[in-house]
């Protein structure tokens, strides 16, 4: 009993994580940024090359993960470093390049 309990709680807030009915908040564009594009060119690390795959600043700001696997072709490490610059950007950061370090010389 106590198991089947646990289970079904576990089961329930797997569902309320993982609910596909969520809706993403789109920001205003603020400052230079006043399109999809100009913000993929701003994050740097080559996003601008995407610029053609979103139409609109609110499919950027809609699209999940998963749409840009599938239907885009992002590559995993480009989603995970756009993904995590829109959340900026929602918050109110203003967006700057990061760029990547630099591998180690082997001695």
């Amino acid at each position: 009993m106590l198991a089947s309990l646990r289970s079904s709680v576990l089961g329930q807030a797997r569902r309320l994580h993982t609910a596909t009915g969520r809706t993403a908040v789109v920001p205003e564009p603020r400052g230079k940024i006043q399109d999809a594009e100009s913000f993929l060119k701003s994050i740097g690390r080559g996003c601008d090359e995407y610029a053609s795959k979103f139409e609109s600043w609110e499919q950027l700001f809609t699209t999940d993960s998963r749409t840009m696997k599938n239907d885009m072709g992002i590559s995993t490490k480009q989603r995970k470093y756009l993904l995590a610059w829109l959340e900026q950007y929602r918050q109110g950061r203003d967006t700057y390049p990061i760029s990547l370090p630099s591998p180690k010389k082997k001695k």
